[in-house]
């Protein structure tokens, strides 16, 4: 027998870096009191890496929902990015950021 065949790329939804492995950074798109605001802008958003997620959170007694790209293999991958997403949208400098 040949040798193996490639395993087919993974969808772009799902790559992470530009190595495709997961990580803990993150660049915060926006959040918004409206939950059908921050799911409209997850769907426009065609970053280069990482994955779109919506997430609720609560402040001060309100509820807000944050848009961010997830999954960034380190700081350079975020920093890129959160370049590519202000040029995009014509945003200010984007909240880059690591879970713990």
């Amino acid at each position: 027998p040949g040798p193996a065949a490639p395993e087919p790329p993974a969808p772009e939804s799902s790559l992470a870096g530009a190595a495709g492995e997961a990580g803990d950074w993150f660049v915060n798109f926006g959040s918004y009191r409206e939950r059908a605001v921050a799911e409209s802008w997850a769907k426009k958003l065609k970053p280069a890496a990482g994955k779109v997620v919506v997430s609720r959170g609560s402040k001060n007694g309100g509820t807000f929902y944050r848009v961010r790209v997830v999954s960034l293999a380190d700081r350079a991958a975020a920093e890129q990015v959160s370049r590519q997403l202000q040029q995009d949208y014509g945003l200010p400098r984007l909240w880059v950021g690591m879970d713990h």
